[in-house]
C-alpha cells in the first residue's frame, strides 16, 4: 500500500557551512559517498512513498536536474521565484500537494519508518519528535500527552524533546500562507497554540548536517543505515 506523498525542503542557503555551500545546495553535499538528498529519496522509496517533490530555492539548477523519476517513482521540483523560507516554499507548491503529505527537512537524517506518522481527525500537523542530549542547538517541544502546546526557544537544556525535521501535514495548513513564512517560527507555533499539532516520539539515528562537524559525523550515521 502506498505511504503517500513526500516533499523535501531543499531550498536553504546553508550559511553556517561557509564555503562548502558557495556553489552547492546544502542537501546536495556529499555524505557517505553520495549527495545527501539521494539518501533521503532512497529512504522514501523504500518506505512506500509514491510521489516525491523537491522544494528548491538556492542554486535551484542543481536540484532541478533530479526532476523526472527516482527509482521508478515520479519526482517533481517546485522552485521558489524568490526566497520564501520553509513555510512559504510549501505554500508555493500547494497545487502539487495531496490532501495529506509528508515533509522532510533536506538537511536532516532521522532514521525511523516515515510512514508511521499519521494525522488524527483533530490535527492539521504532526511532528516526528526526538529526545536529544544536550538540546541546546534546538527549539524544544512542550507537550500535553501527544499534543504540542508550545515550542520553546533554544536554551541550555541538558536533555529535551525536539522537532526531528520530519512532519505530516494537511494541505489546508498552507491555504492562507503567502510570501516569506517560516514553518518552524510561524506555522508550527500557531498550530500548537490552536491545539492542532501533535508529536510522535521516535527513536533512530538522527543528525542534521548544518554544521561542519555534524556534516562529517553524518558520514558514519547515514552510512550505517544503508
Amino acid at each position: 500500500m502506498s505511504a503517500g506523498q513526500a516533499a523535501f525542503l531543499v531550498g536553504g542557503r546553508g550559511s553556517r557551512l561557509g564555503d562548502l555551500t558557495a556553489e552547492t545546495p546544502k542537501p546536495l553535499l556529499p555524505v557517505a559517498g553520495r549527495p545527501f538528498i539521494e539518501h533521503l529519496l532512497d529512504k522514501a522509496v523504500r518506505e512506500g512513498f509514491d510521489d516525491l517533490i523537491l522544494l528548491a530555492g538556492y542554486r535551484h539548477e542543481a536540484v532541478e536536474a533530479y526532476a523526472g523519476r527516482w527509482r521508478g517513482v515520479p519526482l517533481r521540483v517546485s522552485t521558489e521565484p524568490e526566497p520564501l523560507d520553509t513555510g512559504g516554499a510549501l505554500a508555493h507548491a500547494r497545487t502539487m500537494l495531496r490532501d495529506q503529505f509528508l515533509v522532510v527537512n533536506g538537511d536532516t537524517w532521522f532514521d525511523f519508518d516515515w510512514s508511521k506518522l499519521k494525522l488524527s481527525p483533530t490535527d492539521l500537523g504532526q511532528i516526528a519528535a526526538r529526545e536529544v542530549a544536550p538540546a541546546d542547538r534546538y527549539e524544544t517541544l512542550q507537550m500535553d500527552g501527544e499534543q504540542v502546546t508550545a515550542i520553546r526557544p533554544r536554551t541550555a537544556l541538558d536533555r529535551g524533546l525536539i522537532n526531528g525535521g520530519v512532519y505530516r501535514f494537511h494541505r489546508a495548513v498552507f491555504d492562507a500562507v503567502a510570501g516569506r513564512v517560516s514553518l518552524e517560527k510561524n506555522i508550527l507555533p500557531d498550530l500548537a497554540e490552536c491545539g492542532l499539532l501533535s508529536a510522535k516520539t521516535m527513536d533512530g539515528g538522527f543528525i542534521d548536517i548544518g554544521l561542519p562537524s555534524s556534516l562529517e559525523a553524518a558520514d558514519r550515521i547515514v552510512g550505517l543505515a544503508r
